[in-house]
């Protein structure tokens, strides 16, 4: 695959819908038009139709050939059937992707999402746009008019008269990628704050007892305060943004586990006497339920994916 090809098709990643599950986005996927994948597929495959909107993008005919990636065997039976059964088939495959990958850490990665978002809402609501355009990622610069993304080849996209989505993601490390398919808002995808978090091992039974009552990301707060520590430190050793500490240290505050005081324009937070009781309590627990069971041997398990991540070329509209 070239190093300069992001292109998936778009089709595998509907424009989020707030709300929807996990379900209805499959069935979206497997509802789109058998002629829209197939577009989608010869945009991205070596050897199949060129489209004259798609070629005038690149330099030349072979430059655009050589960014299409080889055909991937699994698909060289299914794409005779057409786009249709290919939509079918790759509905069932992100469901089934969802469920026994990403199910157990959607909580976390939409906090994480939703933390990002709020942050750049308030920066943005502070300081202008500029403040979360210019630093959303790799290869994007905001010109103060034009969103410019560099890429092998060239386009202009002057249809958005509904705005951009921007979707924060949680494991894309590298360029901002966008997608473009008419009727849709064009998208932009980044790398959402916080989201090194994914990669920690889920808390351990230490934490269990507190976490079913606090919440995890609570419970994580309340162990990581064995010293006094400011949402700065916090946020810096738990991978979480500034928003998402702030937030569920406010809780913390109101429920009387965690108290703060202020030195010069530095507020750190320290566990209160009822917090460390609990955070002692459940720390007991585990050493006990481990002096009775046998050692077990744990692995990280993968970091979570984010059915958000996509990237595209501008459509024929």
């Amino acid at each position: 695959m070239p190093a300069d090809h992001s292109y998936a098709p778009d089709f595998l990643t509907p424009v989020p819908r707030q709300g929807e599950s996990m379900g209805e986005v499959a069935a979206r996927i497997a509802a789109t038009p058998g002629e829209e994948v197939d577009y989608q597929l010869d945009i991205a495959i070596r050897g199949r139709r060129m489209w004259p909107d798609v070629l005038a993008l690149h330099p030349s005919e072979a430059a655009y050939e050589r960014w299409r990636r080889p055909m991937p065997p699994v698909l060289e039976t299914l794409v005779r059937e057409g786009g249709a059964a290919v939509a079918a088939v790759a509905a069932t495959a992100m469901a089934a992707l969802f469920e026994s990958v990403l199910a157990p850490d959607w909580p976390r990665v939409r906090a994480i999402a939703n933390a990002d978002i709020s942050n750049r809402a308030d920066r943005m609501a502070a300081h202008g746009a500029a403040a979360v355009l210019d630093d959303l990622g790799e290869r994007m610069e905001w010109t103060g008019t034009e969103l410019v993304l560099e890429r092998t080849y060239s386009g202009i996209i002057d249809w958005a008269d509904e705005g951009v989505v921007f979707v924060p993601a949680t494991t894309h490390v590298g360029p901002v990628l966008f997608a473009a398919e008419r009727p849709h808002p064009p998208m932009l995808i980044y790398r959402a704050r916080g989201m090194g978090v994914l990669g920690e091992r889920p808390a351990g039974a230490a934490e269990s007892a507190l976490a079913g009552l606090v919440g995890v990301t609570r419970a994580a707060l309340l162990t990581t305060l064995d010293v006094p520590a400011s949402t700065v430190e916090l946020s810096r050793r738990t991978g979480w943004s500034n928003a998402t500490v702030s937030y569920h240290l406010g809780i913390l505050l109101r429920a009387g586990l965690v108290d703060r005081s202020r030195r010069g324009r530095v507020v750190r937070y320290a566990r209160t006497a009822l917090g460390a009781a609990l955070t002692t309590s459940s720390v007991q627990e585990h050493a006990s339920r481990a002096a009775q069971s046998p050692p077990a041997i744990c692995t990280d398990g993968p970091t979570a994916l984010d059915v958000n991540r996509r990237s595209g070329l501008p459509s024929r509209g």
